[in-house]
């Protein structure tokens, strides 16, 4: 049975698109071909991966000077991996198929990680979130390539300092699912100097009482990187974080005027302290190795004082206060 005109015409000219792209010798001929195979990665995601997938990887590698180059590649990755719903080709085993060739070999996953350290804007922002979509479909052999990728570690921490929000909360969002269940990658983060460069986020977003869905996700990402981890509990003490603890619940009892905000504001509040409190409790662990040591930091720095004093505040929910019995 002959295939539809349309589909045939498509697969066609995507096989031409992706021979030219191979064998083209100058930049624009390549350039031209990639913007072809741009136009037809959403609805045809398979014949375009299928046909040049290895093509566009190696366009990164070849053409990794040219910022317009490697943006036009790194939007029609991203189209490849989020196709067209309606599209005949769309499945999850294409966006399967195309983690798998970015994490069996390693230097794919370095590709976009070397990504991370030019100053354009696309070339990051792009890089983290087809770093972000391969680590949803293959985990494991995402962390594994970036732990042992040179330097893989560091770059990533160091989007955190990036003024450009898109870029910075792109990258909090990739740390934060990276980093639940591996103790090594929560060690390797943390001595890039994590923690101070997440209370710089916070402080910088307005704190606990104004600021918004990113002071929570900083939050979580504190949580990942302290949870069950006993090395990096020690490092947070000595690094002189706990202090930092004790601002912030400073912060949250000065909400003088709660009664005047929307409810959307005190809603995201709300989470942000408790996901505060959230992190404290992994410090007071019943029995754990560094739990008597925590516990003497959190008094020696005014971390329970606040707790107590949050508990008794008028202005608090009750849903904190049950939050707040469980570290009194």
């Amino acid at each position: 049975m002959l295939a539809p005109a349309r589909l045939q015409s498509a697969a066609e000219t995507i096989t031409t698109l992706s021979s030219r792209l191979t064998s083209s010798t100058l930049l624009e001929d390549r350039r031209a071909a990639i913007l072809g195979l741009r136009s037809f990665a959403k609805d045809y995601p398979a014949s375009v991966a299928s046909e040049a997938l290895r093509g566009l990887i190696g366009c990164l590698s070849k053409d990794g000077e040219d910022v317009d180059t490697v943006k036009l590649v790194l939007e029609t990755l991203l189209m490849l991996f989020n196709p067209n719903e309606n599209s005949p080709e769309a499945s999850e085993q294409i966006a399967l198929w195309l983690a798998d060739e970015f994490t069996q070999r390693q230097d794919n996953i370095t590709l976009l990680l070397n990504f991370l350290e030019a100053g354009e804007f696309y070339p990051r922002l792009y890089s983290l979130q087809l770093l972000s979509a391969i680590l949803a479909l293959r985990t494991e052999r995402t962390e594994a390539c970036i732990f042992t990728a040179p330097l893989g570690i560091s770059r990533l921490v160091a989007v955190l300092d990036d003024q450009r929000d898109p870029i910075r909360n792109e990258g909090l969002s990739l740390l934060t699912y990276l980093t639940p269940n591996s103790t090594d990658l929560q060690k390797l983060v943390a001595f890039e100097d994590a923690f101070n460069r997440i209370f710089k986020i916070i402080k910088l977003e307005g704190s606990l009482l104004e600021g918004g869905r990113v002071v929570e996700d900083c939050l979580i990402l504190l949580s990942n990187l302290l949870r069950l981890n006993v090395s990096n509990q020690s490092f947070f003490r000595e690094d002189g974080s706990v202090p930092k603890l004790a601002n912030l619940l400073n912060d949250a009892l000065g909400d003088e005027d709660a009664e005047d905000d929307a409810e959307w504001a005190k809603a995201q509040k709300n989470r942000n302290i408790y996901a505060l409190l959230a992190v404290l409790r992994l410090f007071l662990v019943t029995g754990g190795v560094g739990t008597h040591a925590n516990q003497t930091s959190f008094w020696r720095h005014g971390v329970l004082l606040h707790v107590l004093q949050l508990a008794f505040n008028r202005s608090t929910e009750m849903q904190i206060k049950a939050e707040v019995s469980f570290l009194a």
